[in-house]
């Protein structure tokens, strides 16, 4: 529950750019591991949270007395009323906010909404209102593991190529791997957001919840297993196709097996959600609350890609013809001068295409991720 300024009894929350609590009432600050709350239990394995539900959407909102609840952070209905009182799965540890809402906002901002691509009305859309901090589960955990994979690799002979077979066998030990405890997050989108440093952990204080949301783990341990297993071997068939000295390296089959050592740790990751939508469809965008990384995309205008696309082809179309004009023409003797910037031209539009082609790719690939309704709702389910 809500833990109370001992100078004025106004509310405490965490601020990431000093990491103290902070009363917002008469400007006291704390260091949460100097703040005892009578009515916290350190030794019990839950902590209190409140559930509020939203009228208009349905939708679960769990919050700390310190966060404000006036409104649905999903839907943006103001029809929210208190439901009950839950206990959750207390974390063994968490690693604090270090980046503020305002940097947040500011990275997002230096990331994207300076593209003129980008609609115009999605910047008004990137305010404190609509960015959330929320606290993701992770397990980290130590692994035993061993692989035996079979490949396809292309190597050159004479002056042909052909296709050879390689085999690989092998066992590691993972220390400390993040894995992602929500069923719910896409673990394509857990993954960009790392790095996450332990070195800054705390041991699990509820002081740090406050002014943040929070989710709990909704894995099984046999989901825990299967998903430690996965991130194992991506990191080691990572490795293995590096040894094969070939190009166009494939894993054609792979057997793995993994074992989980020690109790996996139960942790919280800082990340801020921008959560709007667009033409209908939802949007999230996130950022890693301890490094400031940024994870997905924005969605586009495509007249102004058309635009800006068939400039630059008619640019580069008439540049073209000009040299050919000038070559046939040997305009003032410079015929050598101008095949060179023909040749260049042609080699920066084969390359500008080649980069165009795979940026796009990457761009719809990330889109995807940012457009994933699983998110959207993940973030209506955020609890603190």
């Amino acid at each position: 529950m809500a833990v109370l300024c001992s100078n004025c009894a106004g509310k405490l929350i965490f601020n990431p750019a000093t990491q103290r609590l902070e009363c917002a009432t008469c400007g006291s600050s704390f260091r949460p591991e100097d703040i005892e709350d009578k009515n916290a239990d350190i030794h019990s394995k839950y902590y209190d949270t409140r559930v509020y539900t939203c009228s208009h959407c349905g939708a679960e909102v769990v919050t700390s007395d310190t966060e404000a609840s006036t409104f649905c952070v999903y839907c943006g209905n103001p029809a929210i009323v208190f439901n009950r009182v839950a206990k959750e799965y207390r974390p063994d540890g968490l690693v604090p906010f270090q980046v503020t809402k305002e940097d947040a906002i500011r990275y997002i901002k230096l990331r994207f909404l300076r593209n003129p691509i980008v609609p115009k009305e999605i910047q008004n859309k990137c305010v404190p209102e609509n960015i959330r901090g929320i606290y993701v589960p992770y397990w980290v955990v130590n692994a035993d593991f061993s692989e035996a994979d079979f490949l396809s690799g292309e190597v050159k002979r004479g002056k042909s190529t052909v296709t050879k077979y390689y085999s690989r066998a092998g066992e590691a030990s993972f220390k400390n791997v993040p894995i992602d405890g929500s069923d719910v997050l896409n673990d394509d989108i857990s993954r960009k957001l790392e790095p996450f440093y332990l070195e800054d952990a705390r041991s699990f204080d509820e002081d740090y919840l406050n002014g943040f949301y929070s989710n709990t783990s909704d894995l099984s341990y046999a989901d825990l297993r299967s998903s430690t297993a996965h991130r194992c071997h991506k990191l080691f068939e990572d490795e293995v196709v590096k040894s094969v000295k070939a190009k166009n390296v494939k894993v054609l089959d792979s057997i793995y097996w993994v074992d989980i050592h020690d109790d996996p740790v139960y942790m919280m990751m800082p990340v801020w959600f921008f959560t709007f939508k667009y033409d209908e469809k939802p949007y999230t965008v996130l950022v890693n609350g301890q490094t400031g990384k940024v994870v997905g995309t924005m969605p586009w205008q495509k007249k102004k890609i058309y635009t800006i696309a068939i400039s630059i082809f008619v640019l580069t179309f008439a540049l073209c013809g000009f040299c050919y004009w000038a070559l046939d023409n040997r305009f003032l003797g410079m015929s050598s001068f101008y095949g060179q910037i023909l040749t260049a031209l042609l080699a920066f539009g084969s390359i500008v295409f080649t980069k165009g082609i795979v940026g796009i790719k990457r761009i719809l690939k990330n889109l995807k991720l940012t457009q994933s309704e699983e998110i959207f709702k993940y973030v209506k389910r955020r609890q603190g």
